[in-house]
């Protein structure tokens, strides 16, 4: 039964907008402003590029695991009260971080911010309790969502001067204050829901597709433990690990009498082909937007030999805050339209502008800038709120936090196979001093490839239902 106070006010909805975004920048700050700092963290703890690398393994592994399941305890415990937790959890792995005398404690730090990813998915599901219609809830959507990619460039910029001029740990206080803030309204803007309260978690599911998303991450991008040394037998074992981990969760699903994904929904192709859409469409283009093109763009051989500020203002600046902006409108869009449509669309037309891209774009900057900014248009402002919309509207009624959790670890997977994929495929291509562009051209065909292959499976998603498209415009 929820506790949803029903149709709440238009002024009440936006404080609770407002807090739910303080939330969501509260985590994503954390995730993205210490990034250029890497070299004052090795610096401050004693530490390589690796131990430091380790520690955003860490923070990511942490993130996926944490978000298989905390949107659907949150069904059940309450998403005001899990949302508190996560801020409180996010406050204590900061301070850690923060304090860190050295790099183990830096790991066990981002390990525990890493734990608070669901606010995300959380935000979004208290979101459409709380809104009224379907194109302000869409409006809404897209602005949390485009927040969630990046606060407009401006905090990687913001990052890089705060650990230049005071260090990484002025960084970690910076993202304190402001959770502390985010806890605080949460607290007084908030409502409570317990849309599944009564309800049992079914924690042996949890453990089985825990493990299948970390080894599925682990096999495609190495186990970051390193508790096996030979990389063919490490991506076999987890292999074989992933697919008994699957059996193991579907056999367990169907004996048990609280599965976590309902009997009825085994079947569901949303269940499988939404997440399978989400990590197909982010192997395709995460490692594009934030491999490619800073590392094109500053290679002094094959490259512009740009610096790294330079290539930051030039192009990954203008594609955040495009993304940004772009995300509110189509969300609303999507009240109209149609998610399913806005996808189809953006798929479409993220695979016309990579041709582009693997044709003109390496030759000249110009066409190169204009290329990643219309990718933010169409990729950062409309594929990646329409991916986080169908999660949250296509996911079943008697589990509404089931779906968005899955969706969610598979971004991290995604994510994950870019990097792996098309890290290889740049560097066999394009070695250190090579003049040849080969690498980066080739990895955004495998890109183009793989975003058709994105729009093929998007078609097998059903349409939502009619109780699904309606439960919105309570």
């Amino acid at each position: 039964m929820s506790t949803t106070t029903a149709d709440p006010s238009h002024k009440t909805r936006n404080i609770i907008l407002v807090g739910l975004i303080f939330a969501v920048v509260a985590f994503q700050l954390n995730a993205t402003m210490l990034n250029p700092a890497v070299k004052q963290m090795e610096s401050a703890l004693s530490a390589t590029t690796a131990q430091i690398a380790f520690t955003t393994s860490l923070f990511f592994l942490s993130k996926a695991i944490f978000q298989i399941f905390m949107p659907r305890l949150s069904d059940m415990q309450g998403r005001r009260k899990i949302l508190i937790i996560t801020m409180g959890i996010l406050i204590v792995g900061t301070v850690i971080s923060m304090l860190a005398p050295n790099v183990a404690w830096l790991y066990v730090g981002r390990a525990i911010q890493g734990a608070c990813g669901p606010v995300f998915s959380i935000a979004l599901l208290i979101l459409r309790e709380s809104t009224a219609d379907e194109k302000e809830y869409g409006s809404k959507l897209g602005l949390i969502i485009a927040i969630n990619g990046g606060v407009a460039g401006i905090d990687v910029i913001l990052g890089g001067w705060m650990a230049d001029n005071w260090g990484f740990r002025s960084i970690l206080a910076f993202t304190l204050a402001i959770t502390l803030v985010a806890l605080y309204m949460i607290i007084r803007w908030v409502p409570e829901s317990h849309p599944s309260q009564g309800e049992k978690m079914d924690w042996v599911g949890v453990v089985f597709l825990s493990i299948f998303f970390v080894t599925v991450s682990w096999a495609v991008g190495s186990n970051p433990f390193f508790l096996i040394t030979n990389k063919s037998t490490d991506m076999w074992i987890w292999i074989g690990t992933a697919v008994v981990a699957m059996i193991a969760f579907i056999l367990w699903e169907k004996s048990t009498k609280t599965p976590l994904i309902p009997r009825a929904h085994l079947t569901n192709r949303a269940i499988w082909f939404m997440p399978l859409t989400t990590i197909l469409t982010l192997t395709s283009i995460m490692a594009i937007v934030n491999l490619v093109v800073p590392s094109f763009t500053q290679n002094p051989d094959a490259g512009w030999g740009m610096e790294a500020s330079t290539a930051s203002l030039l192009f990954m600046s203008p594609y955040a805050l495009v993304g940004w902006i772009a995300g509110p409108f189509a969300g609303r869009l999507a009240g109209t339209y149609g998610y399913r449509f806005l996808l189809r669309a953006s798929i479409a037309a993220n695979v016309v502008i990579l041709i582009f891209l693997a044709l003109f774009g390496l030759s000249n900057p110009w066409v190169f800038g204009i290329l990643i900014f219309l990718l933010g248009v169409t990729y950062a402002g409309t594929t990646n709120v329409m991916l986080n919309g169908l999660g949250v509207v296509l996911s079943p009624k008697e589990a509404p936090g089931l779906l968005p959790g899955l969706n969610g670890a598979s971004f991290g997977i995604g994510a994950s196979l870019s990097f792996a994929l098309l890290g290889k495929t740049i560097t066999a291509g394009s070695p250190k001093g090579s003049e040849s562009i080969a690498g980066y051209q080739n990895a955004i065909w495998i890109g183009v490839g793989i975003m058709i292959a994105t729009l093929l499976v998007s078609m097998l998603l059903p349409k939502p239902s009619a109780d699904q498209a309606a439960e919105v415009e309570k």
